[in-house]
């Protein structure tokens, strides 16, 4: 089975057209952004499971200052931290209280370390 998935620009707006073997079929922006979700959802289901750390070999595809939104959960003690990347759209992510502290923590050393070698930077 041959599958290729390549950009189209039919009359002016952009599309996705998706052939398999002698089938093909044209899906436009909020067809894809349905496809991804539904994909998600089938991929958080299969096995084995997305790991647990990412890869330190793998090449990600990193999203540059993202846009992002927090808010209090409404079922539980904690946040809800949505991240928007440009491709995949927003993904949310429910935080309970002791994964805020973490998170918090972990981030507050990376500012740390950014200032320190930033006052290092300046005496030299």
């Amino acid at each position: 089975m041959a599958m290729t998935i390549e950009m189209m620009n039919e009359y002016g707006t952009h599309s996705v057209r998706v052939a398999v073997d002698d089938a093909s079929v044209l899906l436009e922006a909020h067809e894809i952004d349905a496809v991804i979700e539904r994909l998600s959802l089938i991929r958080a289901a299969m096995r084995p499971e997305v790991p647990k750390e990412p890869s330190r070999t793998h090449q990600y595809v990193i999203e540059m200052d993202p846009c992002w939104h927090t808010e209090k959960h409404p079922l539980y003690d904690g946040a809800v931290l949505f991240m928007r990347h440009t491709g995949l759209g927003w993904a949310g992510f429910a935080l309970p209280t002791p994964s805020l502290a973490k998170l918090n923590e972990a981030l507050s050393q990376h500012l740390q370390t950014l200032e320190l070698e930033e006052a290092h930077a300046l005496m030299n």
